[in-house]
């Protein structure tokens, strides 16, 4: 009886078992509000349980999200509501952070962290005999797509919401050659690669690693900095931008617009960290 009093009293369960297929059908979700654990609300059958935020727009979730369509692999969705987080996802992930996958049928195996996440699922569907070309099997295009990602994680995003977050107008054009600077590797690689996409012909895990935070910027610095990608500069990322978006995992994944300047202007306001990213603090 103590476990249907809590469940009645502290959650609200919407669960739907989603069989994502390649192209992408947008998921139904989880919505799971309360202390106790997400195995109640969830079908101990499905393959994988992904764990995210509400609303799309987390850029970390959006890659594993694009990744979860792109492979087909079935899956159901739960979001993590609450501040700090509920104490049933910190038994799933001590970090508290999004995204995280749960295997059921693997003894509930948690996986986390995004790009962790997304290398697992390439090489579970690997395992489970389905053809895939988001994680390459020659080690050199694989240590090639993690360092394009190591980039990303480590300079690049820094140098974005550094300069989205500065309120100094001084220091806004030395913010913007840092930021430029580091988006060079990827226009050198996408002239290397001959396109369209950052390793060649095949969409990667270094496209879909680096597209959520591309998308955020070219929305964001134009409503705040009044910037644009230039195409003189970036020429071959511009156009890679474009095809991104075209795909039908991106947009099954990706806030509207209107949609991202409403959540980021919460963040400029309370001139958010970023979790560090932003190096004006």
């Amino acid at each position: 009886m103590r476990p249907l009093l809590l469940l009645f009293c502290y959650l609200k369960v919407a669960t739907a078992f989603v069989s994502a297929s390649r192209g992408g059908v947008a998921p139904s979700s989880t919505s799971l509000a309360g202390g106790y654990d997400a195995t109640i609300g969830a079908d101990p059958k499905t393959p994988i349980q992904f764990f995210v935020l509400p609303g799309n727009t987390c850029p970390y979730v959006q890659r594993t999200h694009i990744t979860l369509h792109e492979l087909g692999l079935p899956y159901d969705v739960t979001e993590v509501t609450g501040m700090p987080k509920p104490d049933w996802y910190l038994k799933i992930n001590p970090r508290g952070k999004v995204p995280a996958i749960r295997v059921p049928t693997a003894d509930y195996a948690v996986i986390y962290e995004s790009a962790i996440c997304n290398e697992f699922l390439c090489d579970y569907a690997t395992f489970r005999q389905q053809k895939q070309t988001l994680m390459p099997m020659d080690p050199f295009m694989r240590a090639r797509i993690r360092l394009l990602n190591d980039h990303c994680d480590n300079v690049f995003s820094k140098t974005q919401f550094t300069y989205l977050m500065n309120k100094d107008e001084v220091k806004d054009e030395e913010m913007c050659n840092e930021m430029e600077e580091a988006l060079r590797m990827y226009e050198d690689a996408l002239v290397e690669s001959k396109g369209p996409y950052l390793l060649g012909e095949d969409f990667t895990i270094a496209d879909l690693h680096l597209l959520p935070f591309i998308q955020r910027l070219t929305i964001t610095l134009k409503h705040w900095k009044g910037y644009e990608l230039p195409t003189d500069k970036f020429p071959k990322l511009v156009e890679w931008v474009q095809f991104c978006l075209e795909r039908d995992s991106v947009k099954a994944s990706a806030m509207t617009r209107e949609k991202t300047i409403e959540v980021y202007s919460r963040f400029v306001e309370a001139d958010y960290s970023f979790g560090g990213l932003n190096k004006n603090k």
